[in-house]
């Protein structure tokens, strides 16, 4: 596994033989480029049947299915960043470059990456830190895109020394702890962002009243709609082929019918559409009414670039360094738990020497939003490429992985249709805005669902102790003692959001959410060892329950019987 030895010595002191250290996927090797040589020579020997098994007679129908299925999962999120890109950075990149950086990210990093099942696209996180980046630009009166070159290579060069030594081991010290108050924030950033416009429509007078209750109801019916048929295959209704496939393009069906219900009255309203220019160009013109040119010029688009920006570009990069450590890793840990089954093994080292060495560089020379590994999309495609088996345990019958297609070609057609989505530009210029914002919303409400610290809040609203779930750590410790832990949870979801909202704290907001690991290191003087182990780490205790992996559910929790039962519908298209 490694050329790292220990020396055995006999009772006399004398060397008698060496042994090789085998080293984890998350430990530190004391080389430079240790991890990532393992990395690659864990994964080399299997690159071929990486790209051939999902071409196999018995993957071919999964290998269809999850293409389709993870295209439209993922297109839709991109249209709806990109329109909140548009807007924040007032017209510097759009949808187009949104799409453009999901299907260039995502083709080198499944060509390349250790673990080629992780989906890269826009997050919540990253777009909050790029209106900052673009807020900085503006606050020193500096062209955005020139720097915006330099704080994405900046970042491409801290993200591959951090590869280079090893730091992706220190995730073995991020906990449940860290992980909920990050999803929290993702979640926050989905809901209020989709709700705010809404809300200004009614409050700026810049739109009418009919036009700003119209938009409204587009809203409510395009997040009501897709929370509705996302639980479609629960109910009677129709065969279950169609309730699934209804139910896995909900999103999809919820934005196609809401902008076919708004060009029904097109003539009466006067909304906000989606600002997309029907021929393929970057979003942002320059003083002479032209569009900017593909590739970036880092001394300067309009006037030149100064010297001493290039070096203040720094203070942002190393944000979006820690950003991109987190999103990408987290997502990665996910991906690659036990009880997902998969039997290739990861690559967290190599996974971030891609970003830093390939797709950073990329979206920095064409301008494009940077795109990094999603969660949800990268947990529905591991669920999609799985077939499951009925075991036999104790406590009953179970469904777990028997089998997953692990390969790099799903994942990289899924990106090749992406990239084909560019030439929709004609179409997507009539989806309104606030059926976008509706999907926006729903993924931030969905995205709570499974969100362990959401799951402890809801409790606060719960007068009768009786009526609480039976969850492990309740049944185990005092109430106030899980209401403490909550509030503390509540208190750094606070603190994050409130950084990133306050325009003169925004840019330091990744660094407290890096502290996070160092703040739940510090509650072992609040908590004792056993409350923390079952505070912390419920999925891991329920896990270590059964005799076979579980099921995971969208943010990585296993999941009961029942919900195995249900997943198992969803992964049929």
């Amino acid at each position: 596994m490694t050329e790292a030895e220990a020396v055995i010595r006999n009772e006399s002191g004398y060397i008698t033989h060496t042994a090789k250290k085998d080293f984890g996927p998350l430990e530190f090797t004391g080389k430079i480029a240790g991890g990532l040589r393992l990395d690659i020579r864990r994964r080399a020997p299997l690159y071929l049947s990486d790209w051939t098994d999902a071409f196999k007679s018995q993957n071919i129908q999964k290998t269809v299915s999850s293409v389709l299925y993870l295209f439209i999962a993922a297109l839709a999120p991109a249209i709806t960043f990109g329109s909140r890109f548009l807007d924040g950075t007032k017209g510097q990149f759009g949808v187009l470059e949104m799409i453009m950086s999901s299907a260039i990210s995502g083709m080198l990093f499944s060509t390349f990456a250790g673990q080629p099942l992780s989906i890269l696209g826009a997050t919540g996180p990253f777009l909050a830190y790029t209106l900052v980046v673009f807020e900085m630009a503006e606050g020193a009166d500096l062209e955005f895109m020139p720097f915006y070159f330099w704080v994405c290579m900046w970042c491409s060069l801290f993200t591959i020394l951090v590869a280079v030594f090893d730091l992706c081991a220190l995730m073995k010290h991020v906990t449940m702890f860290s992980e909920d108050i990050f999803a929290g924030l993702i979640s926050l950033i989905f809901i209020i962002d989709g709700v705010t416009p809404l809300i200004r429509n009614f409050s700026d007078g810049q739109m009418s009243l009919t036009n700003a209750m119209f938009e409204a109801l587009l809203f409510l019916y395009t997040f009501g709609l897709a929370s509705y048929l996302s639980h479609f295959r629960r109910t009677p209704w129709l065969l279950r082929p169609i309730r699934n496939l209804m139910a896995n393009f909900a999103v999809t069906i919820a934005l196609l019918t809401a902008s076919a219900l708004a060009a029904l009255y097109s003539s009466d309203t006067s909304l906000r559409m989606l600002t997309v220019d029907a021929e393929f160009a970057p979003a942002l013109s320059l003083s002479d009414g032209s569009k900017r040119p593909w590739i970036v010029n880092p001394a300067g688009i309009d006037r030149p670039f100064p010297a001493w920006a290039i070096a203040y570009a720094i203070i942002p990069s190393i944000g979006f360094a820690v950003l991109g450590y987190l999103d990408q890793n987290l997502t990665s840990v996910i991906v690659n738990r036990p009880s997902n089954g998969l039997q290739k093994g990861p690559g967290y080292h190599l996974d971030l020497f891609v970003r830093g060495a390939l797709t950073l560089p990329a979206c920095a020379v064409l301008g494009l939003p940077l795109s990094v590994a999603s969660t949800v999309p990268s947990i529905t495609h591991v669920i999609s490429l799985t077939t499951y088996e009925v075991k036999q345990l104790p406590q009953g019958e179970t469904k777990v992985p028997s089998k997953v297609v692990e390969q790099r070609a799903t994942n990289f057609l899924i990106h090749v249709l992406i990239g084909c989505a560019l030439f929709l530009a004609p179409v997507l210029k009539f989806l309104p805005r606030s059926v976008l914002q509706g999907v926006f919303f729903y993924m931030g409400i969905a995205s709570l669902t499974g969100n362990n610290l959401f799951d402890r809040l809801f409790l606060w609203m719960i007068w009768d102790s009786s009526k609480y779930p039976q969850y492990n750590y309740i049944q185990k410790l005092p109430i106030k003692r899980v209401h403490l832990y909550t509030f503390v949870q509540v208190i750094c979801l606070a603190i994050l959001y409130g950084l990133k909202a306050i325009k003169e704290t925004s840019v330091v907001f990744p660094f407290f959410m890096a502290s996070l690991a160092i703040i739940r290191k510090a509650m072992v003087y609040m908590f004792t060892a056993e409350e923390l182990q079952l505070l912390d780490s419920a999925a891991e205790e329920e896990e270590d329950e059964v005799e076979a992996p579980d099921l995971l559910n969208l943010d990585g929790k296993v999941q009961t019987q029942e919900d195995a039962d249900k997943k198992e519908e969803e992964t049929s298209i």
